[in-house]
Formats: C-alpha cells, sequence, structure tokens
C-alpha cells in the first residue's frame, strides 16, 4: 500500500509543478513505484496461489464489464 501512496503522491506532485524539469523527475519516480509494486505483486503471485486466482478472477470481471460498456457504446 505504500508504494500505490508513493505513486500517486508523486503522480499529484507532477500535476502541480508547472516546472519541466521537477514534473520529468515526480513521474520518473512514480514510475520506478510503479515498478516496486510490480515486483512485490509477483513475489505475493509465486507465494501465494489464492492471491495469483483472485487476480485472475479480477481480471476477468474487468474484462466482462468492459465488453458490456463497449456493447452499449
Amino acid at each position: 500500500m505504500a508504494e500505490l501512496d508513493a505513486i500517486n503522491l508523486y503522480e499529484q506532485m507532477a500535476d502541480t509543478t508547472e516546472n519541466g524539469a521537477l514534473k520529468k523527475i515526480f513521474l520518473d519516480v512514480a514510475r520506478e513505484e510503479k515498478t516496486h509494486v510490480g515486483e512485490f505483486q509477483a513475489l505475493l503471485i509465486s507465494l501465494d496461489p489464492q492471491h495469483a486466482d483472485e487476480l485472475r478472477t479480477g481480471e476477468q470481471e474487468v474484462m466482462e464489464k468492459t465488453e458490456v460498456r463497449n456493447e452499449a457504446a
């Protein structure tokens, strides 16, 4: 959760500055935090088969809901 909070913080900071250099750094750090989330997620998937199953279920639900939305459009 801390990594997700950090992503939000750095992206918000990037949105609030007009300084291009600062914006670039904030977004780069946010991207690095996303990599950290991926690392922890991969570790959790490898250690917890139930978590992996729940992720697949969640992905299926998103796909189903997205398809329904696309058909209605």
